[in-house]
């Protein structure tokens, strides 16, 4: 059984640890025109969509659908 599958997130959602590990963080978002976020906010890459997470809470908070493509 695959750890992940595609979850459709809503902002307000909780997320687990193993969402915004090292290995989905967006690390360059300039790169891809990404504006620049504060605080705990990241950015993460889940499949094709972009979510910006608050680590310290585990909560989505904004949704890119269909980012990568």
């Amino acid at each position: 059984r695959a750890p992940f599958r595609y979850t459709r997130f809503r902002p307000g959602m909780r997320v687990g640890p193993a969402y915004f590990g090292p290995r989905y963080v967006i690390a360059d978002p300039w790169r891809y025109r990404l504006p620049p976020l504060r605080g705990n906010l990241r950015y993460v890459r889940h499949y094709d969509d972009v979510l910006v997470i608050d680590i310290r809470r585990g909560v989505v908070v904004r949704i890119y659908n269909g980012f990568f493509w």
